[in-house]
């Protein structure tokens, strides 16, 4: 394995007896993992590709024998740590994760359990208590769903991802450093470029002089800040990072309204009613 490979990083430990390199399989869907027995890791390059854009990043599923240097630990953005739930100690088993998170400072933090009950020797309320002191989300790989007829009615409005294919979002929802967001054409969504060129002639044909060229009329994102924008959180968080950079350079008062719509726009996809902010 070549550690000097600079792309964003995915490290998968494990507490349990469930291998990093099956979780590898079920979260790239591939059965080609690369493994180093003298490096104690396995790992595969992995492209995350969204309908917004593309990241390549590399998985690592890597044991406490693995001799990790400061450039490492500087690519890794998420940790994901599985603990064994069925295990009195399941909880005290994981702390030995606890200098990786620390040197690596990730961004995502995920815990996972094959299941989490009220029965199990890790409760899912010991879990989520331990995720919400230490900064992590609990994600069941396998987990057991009894809906109600309000939790069927919310789904309708929310379709919350579960087991992997949460583990999935999470990884898609983060603002990737190396990402590489898709044309206008395919995704149907503006890029930083169709901004700036639209802003462009529309300087020119005003008479007004661009000076730095950043300066993005706040009328231009209006696409997916408005209704006729994407209702889905994913897909709207996914956008975010373009958002931040085309209002970087707008006078005070414009961000403040872009940031009104951004929370709008927010609320509107998680399935709230504008009016319930409408004061804020």
């Amino acid at each position: 394995m070549d550690t000097t490979d600079q792309k964003p990083s995915i490290v998968i430990v494990s507490s349990s007896s469930t291998k990093p390199k099956s979780l590898i399989k079920l979260i790239t869907g591939t059965t080609n993992i690369s493994e180093d027995a003298e490096a104690n890791s396995v790992w595969h390059p992995w492209q995350i590709d969204t309908k917004y854009y593309t990241a390549d990043v590399n998985i690592y599923g890597i044991t406490e024998q693995f001799v990790r240097t400061g450039e490492f630990n500087n690519t890794v953005e998420a940790l994901i740590i599985h603990m064994d739930s069925n295990k009195e100690s399941g909880l005290d088993d994981i702390q030995k994760w606890g200098e990786i998170e620390n040197d690596c400072d990730p961004e995502i933090k995920l815990l996972v359990s094959n299941y989490c009950t009220a029965e199990t020797k890790i409760t899912k309320t010991k879990a989520t208590e331990w995720c919400l002191k230490h900064g992590f989300e609990l994600i069941e790989l396998y987990p057991s769903v009894k809906k109600s007829n309000s939790d069927t009615e919310d789904c309708e409005i929310i379709k919350e991802k579960m087991g992997v294919d949460r583990i999935i979002e999470a990884v898609q929802t983060h603002i990737w450093p190396n990402l590489i967001m898709k044309d206008k054409e395919k995704t149907g969504l503006e890029t930083d470029e169709n901004i700036k060129e639209k802003q462009s002639i529309a300087n020119t044909s005003t008479g007004k002089v661009d000076g730095s060229n950043n300066d993005i009329n706040i009328s231009l994102l209006n696409d997916f800040l408005t209704d006729e924008g994407t209702d889905d959180f994913t897909e709207l968080f996914s956008q975010l990072h373009m958002i931040k950079e085309s209002i970087k350079s707008m006078p005070t008062s414009q961000r403040k309204q872009c940031a009104e719509q951004m929370v709008t726009a927010f609320w509107r996809a998680m399935g709230g009613d504008e009016e319930e902010i409408s004061d804020i």
